[in-house]
């Protein structure tokens, strides 16, 4: 584990020099292999070009890092319904549209993303017919699950 967050530590600037976000990465041993899934974000959106972006600075980057050529790497966008499973990536979707199951409630929230710190999170909420509630204030640790919202995108 502690290799895959050196990784980490060593990957995302070189992925952030491209413009993009470094959302999840994971490493992990099979068959006498090393196999390495990136997931990478643009703001200005993700498809096969930014992904060849990232795989073409990671792959040998990772090659010099682990010391061999015998690297599976597989480069992927975060999906338009991503489940957000950190606080780290409220930030990166910041002003993206997403939904929110809080404790003991029963309702998905709608909303975009304000701000995130101090381990609580500001959303913009949306009424039933996309009109503007206001502002919310969320305690990350209230949250169930959380989810981008492809349905808020071009309001």
């Amino acid at each position: 584990m502690q290799e895959q967050e050196a990784i980490i530590a060593d990957i995302e600037p070189l992925v952030k020099s491209a413009g993009l976000e470094l959302v999840e990465f994971n490493l992990s041993q099979h068959r006498g292999s090393t196999q390495a899934r990136a997931m990478v974000y643009s703001p200005n959106g993700t498809g096969t070009d930014e992904c060849a972006a990232a795989y073409r600075l990671i792959y040998p980057r990772l090659q010099v890092l682990l010391g061999t050529e015998d690297v599976y790497l597989e480069v992927s966008s975060p999906g338009i319904d991503r489940t957000l499973k950190s606080a780290r990536e409220y930030s990166i979707f910041s002003g993206r549209g997403i939904r929110v199951l809080l404790l003991n409630e029963t309702e998905w929230i709608r909303g975009r993303i304000i701000s995130v710190s101090d381990n609580k999170l500001v959303l913009r909420t949306v009424g039933d017919k996309n009109s503007d509630r206001g502002d919310m204030t969320i305690g990350l640790d209230s949250i169930v699950k959380a989810r981008l919202d492809s349905t808020q995108e071009g309001d």
